[in-house]
């Protein structure tokens, strides 16, 4: 379908060698005004130097049928990461304007796809047709009102280890598993047992239905009263309550305890011996590794009572900032910009109007004036072709002329009567009586000029004059008798 398919091959085979990162294929091909067609399609990157470093900026050149007599279509075809930075020679949609394709049509002998593309290196290494396209910004996350895991507590002071009596039975590892299910917030953990008792008042006493009874040693029972919930103490020190199967997961409602008196309590505390202390030691132990372990344990959260009292409060920097609000000055000089070229335009627009029809005439006028040119250059150029062919055969004649003339200079001169020969017996002899009756002509003349003058005498006259006159007469009739013989006419 291409009307110059050598043309094409060898533009296109030219372009290809001096850009391999372009390659051929076929594609169909939708104009602007809805029809398609199947073109050669040329789709790659074209290396560009821009400050400096080198940069591939993605084309797609479509061939026309009419090429070379049409110009190609090229268009800037970015990537995913990309955008289209429209400019001077790319509109927004990437299509390429260039006055080497504006005047493409008018000398399409001297234009091809090679130079085309080397200008469109040049114009894009000095502006870049396309731009990284901006990353979305991610939303900020959403607060979810999922309890954190279980994380455990820091270990109470080495003053005091809060656990349950060596007597009371080993709690099933269902209780430490329970502490695996999500948790209450912070607030609801037991805070660090301090070194020293603090007075405090009395909690208010549990529901009966919630307070878990359970028998106390002897040994400990008028000194130190253990809370109903220490029997079940975790790894980490904290109340557990009674697990069941049937419940959910614990609320900070259950976790119901009695505090023991001061008075008790420091008791106690005094009549500990190392011994009751290691066994509590050994106790809690056995509480600690009764459960499998986690396996990668998140870090303990940091102890509130240890933090310092400034609340650092954490800036979401996933916000946009707010849009910068346009600028009314720039906005107004934008429209008297726009008025004042929309004026300039119509201006000229009309002024190339009223100048078409001259121009449309003086057009017309060139174009005969052109044809009569082309036809008259014809015409000499034919005229000035048999001119120079009688020149050189002019030139030949003399050149032959002058050797004959150089050659007869060594030749003797021939007698006049040797020259004039006739080319029959019969014609020479009427020369010969023509010539002696011309003589006998003048003869006669040249005596009566002589008697007229004096010079001879009359009688002389008469008598010379009477032979000749026979003579001349004799030889004129004979003369005649050989022209009718010759079939000439005298």
């Amino acid at each position: 379908e291409y009307h110059n398919v050598n043309r094409t091959y060898s533009d296109v085979a030219q372009a290809l060698a001096n850009t391999p990162t372009v390659s051929p294929r076929t594609d169909v091909h939708t104009f602007p005004n809805g029809c398609s067609a199947l073109l050669l399609h040329l789709s790659g990157t074209i290396p560009v130097n821009f400050r400096g470093n080198t940069y591939r900026f993605p084309v797609s050149i479509w061939i026309p049928h009419a090429y070379p007599r049409e110009p190609p279509i090229v268009y800037v075809t970015p990537t995913e990461t990309m955008m289209v930075r429209p400019g001077q020679h790319v509109d927004p949609q990437g299509l390429v304007y260039h006055p080497y394709l504006v005047g493409w049509a008018q000398s399409w002998a001297n234009s091809n796809l090679q130079d085309f593309m080397t200008i469109l290196s040049d114009i894009f290494a000095k502006e870049p047709p396309v731009v990284s396209r901006p990353t979305a910004r991610q939303p900020p996350p959403q607060q979810h009102n999922h309890a954190p895991p279980v994380l455990p507590p820091p270990p109470p002071p080495k003053d005091f280890t809060p656990s349950s009596s060596t007597s009371n039975p080993v709690s099933p590892p269902a209780v430490v598993e329970t502490a695996r299910a999500p948790a209450p917030s912070r607030y609801d953990s037991a805070p660090p047992l301090p070194s020293q008792v603090q007075p405090s008042p009395p909690p208010p006493p549990p529901p009966s239905n919630l307070q878990p009874q359970q028998q106390q040693p002897q040994q400990y029972a008028p000194h130190h009263q253990i809370p109903p919930g220490a029997a079940s103490v975790g790894t980490h020190g904290m109340p557990q309550p009674p697990y069941s199967p049937q419940a959910g997961p614990l609320q900070p409602a259950q976790w119901q305890f009695t505090r023991p008196s001061l008075p008790d309590y420091a008791a106690s505390e005094a009549r500990l011996t190392p011994h009751h202390q290691q066994q509590r030691q050994r106790h809690h132990h056995h509480h600690q590794t009764g459960p499998p372990a986690p396996p990668a344990p998140p870090p303990p959260p940091p102890n509130i009572l240890d933090e310092p009292l400034t609340l650092v409060v954490p800036t979401n920097t996933t916000v946009a900032p707010p849009p910068i609000p346009p600028n009314p000055e720039k906005d107004n000089l934008l429209r008297q910009l726009a008025r004042t070229l929309f004026v300039v335009r119509q201006q000229t627009r009309q002024q190339n109007e009223s100048s078409m029809a001259g121009l449309q005439a003086q057009r017309n006028a060139m174009q005969q004036a052109m044809a009569g040119i082309q036809s008259e250059s014809s015409q000499l150029t034919q005229l000035s072709n048999l001119l120079t062919s009688n020149t050189n055969i002019l030139h030949e004649a003399l050149r032959k002329a002058d050797g004959v003339i150089e050659g007869s200079r060594s030749h003797p001169t021939p007698d006049i009567d040797e020259l004039l020969v006739a080319p029959t017996v019969v014609s020479n002899q009427l020369y010969n009586l023509v010539a002696e009756e011309r003589a006998l002509c003048d003869v006669i003349f040249i005596l009566g000029r002589a008697v007229e003058r004096g010079r001879i005498s009359p009688a002389v006259f008469a008598k010379t004059t009477r032979s000749l006159a026979r003579e001349w007469y004799l030889k004129k009739a004979l003369v005649r008798k050989i022209g009718q013989g010759m079939g000439m006419t005298l």
